[in-house]
């Protein structure tokens, strides 16, 4: 125990304490040749070190005694390693660039315990920092670890790589992955941005200023079939997997890349997110295991339908290595989660966000701005409820066969979403405005819409991924991999709807008792409509019932195969790489709509209705939300047939419905050459793409298909320079040119159009009304990228990593959903309607300054300040995009759509003995939401946001933790703004916060 003592205390090395060459590289992976024999172990040790250039610390008692059978041949150092140790009773661990050598607690078991990943160009964040000693005397837990890991790969990797470790996204105070990469230096996360479903939970990052439309999505390097992340008007990017598809525990690391050399897929302007799930081998092969259980509350739930206090999350991962040579793995892993809450919305109308008039208070229909004083079309509330779970189970099957490694994984993740929405929408229509200043005025007139939304959206995704890597010589290296995934979707949802003044009176709809004044003082204005005549629900009458259902289906195909040649980091001299890769895509959509209208005036709110006890948010009247019963609507719609007609039947099914298929063929080549700290790496990527997509024409009343279709070729190639003037420092230098794909349904030759009542259908000045295109002949974009970056690694004192980097990308052939007004449908031309159709823009760039700083201890400023830690990154992006008019001239905004100007992220962390505390800050800037080209006014902007978040977490003993997660504690809202000088309120989203209480047991970790 002396000896041991004296280890932990780094108070003996027997191996010989060899220092790095400037520009060395992973230990793991560079090929050495070794000529060892057999003999005393403590000698042979030695002569490893001498060989690899690799410091060995051990205990020399450990060593006392011990033989070994020596190697021989050219190999990596950790391979080499591991025959020198085999049937010794030892295992090792990496700490940085050094390797600690230590007993095992089974000898027997030995080989099993020392295996590791066999070479990859991105080392793992298991094998490459593990800090926990066998003995426990050294113990360095939370952040900082994490951190550690970080660092490991970002060092150790070729290209511009961003990494969240396996311990990181279990340890932030963060629900899902995509919240996580809120940490990461130029990530900023959106929420939904369509009217169908809650915004309460992010669902994609933007990385760099780039919305999940440029970013490739992939599960262990391979693509994962998607239905959809509905977006805003375009409903659905369906290129990419779900972020939140992997427990935590399951995930080993989650990459960022933000630089391509040929061998990655290209598709991923912004950057390629890799979740890469855990491997039996990883940690050495040590058996693994991590239980968690816990509860979770929001702060809104149950305002308006009943809702449980508590959702429940469970999720277990197990690994472990067996056979007589530990040379088989087996990684089992299953989840479930279950979450209700509530969130309210304020906003305006989904169209026209405002409305002008004139001197005369008469409102202005020809697009000029009148007397210049907006108003706010609609005064909109909302109270959504959702009820989301999620169940999911993978099992992966491993086998180390020496120079042949295969990996087979099967993988099912389910989602049940349900959704309701209640709604009130306060209209002054088409009423003359009165006593109007610049912020006030009146309405002797108004109606008002009551509205039910009810269903439930069921999504799978099932996965297989084969994978083998064969290393037939030392200096070559073939993979295979083949990925088979399918996603299905499925909504089903039902709608009511009652308005009160739904009749045109002297040309006018409304009710004289609705009048209001308005205040439009502050952002978060308000109709005030008198509360007694508000809450008569006997003014509002019956409008529509709807059923609606929608599906749809995404599979991917893919298989790529690679060849490599004294490619392996550390590698001096020539390296050359080539593969081939074919991926097949399909996807496909169906929409169906019944609805139903009635003149029947007889059917009140009155009979199925009532004045709940939910406030509308911001009302200044303090008006509570209007409910419509759902169940007892329905029944009246039962009991009430003869004087109900359907308005909208099957006939208009096949109007959003449309079939995509789509294949790519490629092929690239890549050549490497390293000398000393310079490493260079040139290659091209050749790729043709080829789809086919169906859609549907109305003609003559009946439905007949319309095809499209396009074949096309890229060559994109690419430059990396990587140059090591110091150990600690590394600096970066590259050039690629990468694609971006339009999302599946821009292809289609399709429009749909949708009113929001039943009484706008053939009113030519009605508002909401909403159409949706496609665009056949949209093209891919390309974008040239040039990225500059420094890494400097701190002394240990400090415990971790300054860096920067700079980037501009130039971007051909932008996509955005280009909104105009006007449309003419069944002879009626809609003034007011809003058409979305994606659009190639006439040119696009974005530009950035990256910063980061991660420091795992402040000790060395004052020994005070030892146990205390931060990791901060700020982000500043300058980007503009040219967008074509109507007009034939071109008009150019000074950002990209989903671009933040500034992302700032702080988090401070503190260990101590078995706690941790932990607080993180996210501030995102302003972000363009969406453009109107024709109308400068009409372009909508998400707000700047600010979200804090606290960790806490005790650990009892070495097995076992309690972790508190508080979630959005000061409950800040998602806004969006529009309007002249985007100073008007577009919509506001309530966001709750969340208090997560979790019990974790494992070991291994």
């Amino acid at each position: 125990m002396k000896g041991a003592r004296a280890f932990y205390r780094f108070g003996a090395v027997v191996a010989i304490t060899t220092t790095f060459p400037a520009g060395a590289h992973d230990v793991a992976s560079r090929r050495v040749p070794f000529a060892i024999p057999a003999g005393p172990l403590a000698p042979a040790l030695t002569a490893f070190s001498k060989a690899s250039g690799v410091q060995v610390l051990a205990d020399p008692a450990v060593l006392r005694g011990l033989e070994t059978r020596g190697v021989r041949g050219r190999m990596s150092p950790i391979q080499a390693l591991e025959i020198l140790l085999r049937g010794t009773g030892l295992g090792f661990r990496r700490r940085d660039e050094t390797i600690l050598i230590f007993k095992l607690d089974m000898p027997a078991r030995a080989t099993a315990q020392i295996r590791t990943h066999p070479a990859r160009s991105v080392p793992s964040s298991d094998d490459a920092t593990t800090q926990a000693e066998p003995s426990g005397k050294i113990v360095v837990i939370g952040q900082r670890i994490a951190d550690r890991r970080a660092i490991a790969i970002k060092r150790s990797a070729r290209n511009i790589v961003d990494a969240i470790s396996s311990d990181e996204v279990r340890r932030l105070p963060d629900s899902t992955v995509v919240d996580a990469m809120r940490r990461i230096p130029g990530v900023s996360v959106v929420p939904i941005a369509d009217n169908e479903h809650p915004r309460d939970v992010p669902i994609a990052p933007v990385i760099r200023g780039l919305t999940q439309a440029y970013n490739n999505v992939t599960i262990n390097g391979l693509p994962v079939a998607s239905t959809g992340i509905p977006d805003a008007g375009s409903n659905s990017a369906v290129r990419g997997a779900r972020l939140d598809l992997l427990p935590a525990s399951l995930v080993s690391r989650l990459l960022v890349m933000k630089t391509f050399t040929p061998e990655y897929d290209p598709n991923a302007i912004g950057a390629a997110i890799d979740l890469q799930t855990r491997s039996a081998f990883d940690n050495a092969g040590r058996a693994f295991l991590s239980l968690e259980a816990g509860l979770a509350t929001p702060s809104e739930r149950g305002q308006v339908q009943a809702q449980g206090r508590f959702g429940a999350h469970l999720s277990a991962t197990a690994s472990r290595t067996f056979g007589s040579d530990g040379q088989f793995g087996l990684v089992v892993s299953a989840n479930y989660q279950r979450l209700e809450n509530n969130s309210n919305v304020h906003a305006t109308s989904d169209s026209s966000f405002l409305v002008f008039y004139d001197d005369a208070g008469r409102q202005r229909r020809d697009g000029t701005l009148g007397n210049g004083i907006p108003v706010p079309r609609q005064d909109k509330y909302w109270y959504n409820g959702s009820d989301r779970q999620h169940l999911g189970g993978t099992i992966r099957a491993e086998a180390d066969l020496d120079t042949l490694r295969l990996s087979a994984l099967v993988a099912d993740y389910r989602y049940r979403d349900g959704y309701t929405r209640n709604e009130i929408a306060i209209d002054p229509d088409q009423a003359w405005v009165l006593d109007q200043t610049r912020t006030s005025g009146r309405f002797d007139t108004a109606s008002i819409q009551v509205g039910y939304r009810g269903g439930v959206t069921h999504s799978e995704t099932r996965v297989l991924q084969l994978d083998a890597d064969w290393q037939p010589t030392s200096r070559d290296a073939l993979s295979l991999r083949v990925g088979l995934s399918r996603a299905t979707m499925r909504e089903r949802y039902k709608m009511v709807k009652f308005t009160a003044g739904q009749d045109r009176v002297n040309g006018i709809f409304g009710v004289p008792a609705l009048g209001f004044r308005y205040d439009s003082m502050p952002l978060q204005f308000s109709f005030n409509v008198p509360e007694k005549a508000y809450q008569d629900l006997s003014l509002y009458t019956a409008d529509y019932w709807r059923r609606r259902g929608r599906q749809a289906t995404a599979g991917i195909g893919n298989i790529r195969a690679d060849w490599r040649r004294d490619m392996a980091d550390g590698e001096e001299g020539l390296g050359f790489a080539a593969g081939i890769a074919w991926t097949r895509s399909t996807y496909a959509y169906g929409y169906q709509s019944l609805a139903f209208g009635t003149l029947n005036r007889s059917l009140t709110l009155d009979d199925v209705g009532y004045v709940s006890n939910a406030a509308l948010p911001f009302n200044q009247n303090r008006l509570r939300l209007i409910v419509i019963d759902p169940a007892r609507a329905w029944r009246m719609f039962d009991a009430n047939q003869a004087s109900i007609s359907i308005t909208d039947g099957v006939e208009n099914d096949h109007q959003d419905d449309f079939d995509h298929r789509e294949s790519v063929l490629s092929g690239y080549t890549m050549v490497r050459f390293q000398q000393g700290p310079v490493e260079l790496l040139a290659g091209s990527r050749l790729e043709r793409t080829e789809t086919s997509t169906q859609g549907y024409l109305s003609v003559d009343d009946a439905w007949s298909t319309i095809g499209s279709g396009s074949d096309y070729f890229q060559l994109l190639p690419s430059l990396l320079a990587n140059y090591r003037p110091l150990h600690a420092l590394k600096l970066r230098a590259g050039y690629s040119r990468t694609i971006g794909r339009p999302s599946y349904e821009a292809y289609s030759p399709r429009s749909s159009i949708e009113f929001d009542t039943g009484s706008a259908v053939g009113d030519p000045d009605a508002p909401g009304v909403k159409v949706a295109m496609g665009n056949p002949h949209i093209r891919p974009r390309i974008s040239d990228n040039f990225d500059l970056s420094g890494e400097w690694t701190l002394p240990k004192r400090f415990d971790g990593m300054l860096s920067a980097a700079l980037f501009h990308k130039a971007i051909q052939d932008e996509i955005f959903d280009a909104i105009t007004r006007g449309y003419a449908h069944d002879g009626v031309y809609y003034r007011n309607a809003t058409v979305v159709r994606p659009a190639n823009a006439s040119g696009a760039h974005i530009s950035g300054l990256e910063l980061s700083a991660m420091v795992g201890s402040l000790g060395a400023i004052s020994p005070v300040l030892k146990n205390i830690g931060f990791s901060a990154n700020w982000t500043l992006l300058r980007g503009a995009v040219t967008v074509p008019m109507t007009s034939g001239v071109t008009r150019k905004l000074g950002r990209l759509v989903g671009q933040p100007d500034e992302i700032r992220n702080l988090a401070i962390f503190y260990n101590r003995g078995g706690f941790e505390l932990r607080a993180a800050m996210n501030w995102t800037g302003k972000a363009l939401r969406s453009i109107a080209p024709d109308t400068v006014w009409q372009d909508v902007y998400w707000a700047p946001r600010t979200q804090f978040d606290v960790q806490g977490r005790y650990h009892v003993g070495r097995n076992f933790s309690a972790i508190l997660d508080l979630a959005n504690i000061t409950r800040t809202r998602v806004t969006s703004v529009t309007g002249p000088g985007a100073r008007w309120l577009k919509d506001s989203y309530s966001v709750p916060g969340v208090v997560r209480l979790s019990l974790n047991w494992g070991f291994g970790q």
